[in-house]
């Protein structure tokens, strides 16, 4: 019993000892910046985003990985514009990975400041999201924010070949102008249920000819308008 004792008592002190090394150890090797952050490896970004991101974690540079606070590095990556989602992670023994999710852009909106890109969400993106490839809305008029989730919404979710398609906002709401100028008025809210419609009445509509808008903001209806000012109703909607 006493042999055992004596065991428990070397092994203990032993582990003490040893604990007590590689804490000297660490706290050495510590002091001499072997932990300072100086590598931090980023995925998912394009070059033309990265001087963002640069500036978000350029403060940590010098620091021990062990003091950064990964969620708070995180939180400040989600916030730049153009980043939907962001993941951070320590590289032993000096670095960081930051694993970066960038918003899509799905249209753009041409006002008196210029064209800007517009993620999914309704996010005004940096210019350098900026593409020929997606829809561009001419806006005189001031958006929303709300305004611009609702178009967002839509242009995701529509399939269409937008090259031979203008899109106007006004006061009114979108419009969507054919090739041929005629104009479909949509409104501001109900996008996707609206031009569903348009497209179930463009059938019908074949034979009508000299009209200038359709109007679909109305429940249930259709306004025509001819160049002549003439307006019918088209009345209930299959």
């Amino acid at each position: 019993m006493i042999v055992r004792r004596n065991r428990i008592i070397w092994i203990l002190l032993l582990s003490g000892i040893i604990a007590f090394a590689l804490a000297m150890t660490y706290r050495w090797f510590e002091r001499g910046g072997a932990f300072d952050l100086a590598t931090v490896r980023v995925r998912g970004i394009r070059q033309a985003d990265s001087s963002a991101v640069c500036i978000a974690v350029e403060s940590l540079f010098g620091t021990s990985i062990w003091q950064i606070d990964l969620e708070e590095v995180q939180d400040r990556l989600e916030d730049i514009p153009g980043i939907d989602d962001a993941a951070v992670s320590l590289e032993l023994l000096n670095g960081i990975v930051l694993r970066i999710e960038l918003a899509e852009p799905i249209f753009a909106v041409s006002d008196c400041t210029g064209t800007i890109a517009i993620s999914s969400s309704g996010e005004r993106l940096p210019v350098t999201f900026m593409t020929d490839t997606i829809p561009v809305v001419d806006a005189p008029c001031d958006i929303s924010t709300s305004v611009y989730a609702s178009l967002a919404e839509w242009f995701e979710n529509v399939d269409f070949e937008h090259d031979s398609l203008v899109f106007r906002y006004s006061d009114e709401g979108l419009s969507v102008f054919m090739g041929d100028c005629r104009e479909v008025l949509l409104g501001i809210d109900n996008l996707s249920g609206r031009w569903k419609d348009y497209c179930l009445l463009e059938a019908s509509m074949s034979d009508l000819d000299n009209w200038e808008q359709i109007d679909m903001r109305y429940f249930n209806q259709a306004i025509l308008r001819r160049k002549t000012e003439e307006h019918i109703d088209s009345g209930e909607r299959s």
